[in-house]
């Protein structure tokens, strides 16, 4: 099942995705991306430092929401 049900929207977070990756990489910071669908029919995408989390991750994207914002000091 992909991310999305638009094929425009999921390559746009693909493209997304890798270019929060190459930024990364350049200026050294980090982000954490998280996309919850309203509806079932699209998955939960979430990646950290420009890399996606597998979706059999037992990490729930609560608990990666709370995890980022106490590392960045939120």
């Amino acid at each position: 099942m992909p991310y999305h049900i638009d094929p425009d929207c999921e390559s746009a977070l693909i493209r997304l995705n890798d270019a929060l990756c190459s930024f990364e990489r350049m200026s050294r910071q980090k982000y954490t991306l998280i996309l919850v669908p309203e509806k079932t029919d699209e998955k939960i995408h979430m990646s950290v430092d420009g890399k996606p989390i597998p979706q059999d991750s037992d990490i729930r994207p609560e608990k990666m929401l709370e995890l980022a914002m106490r590392e960045r000091g939120y």
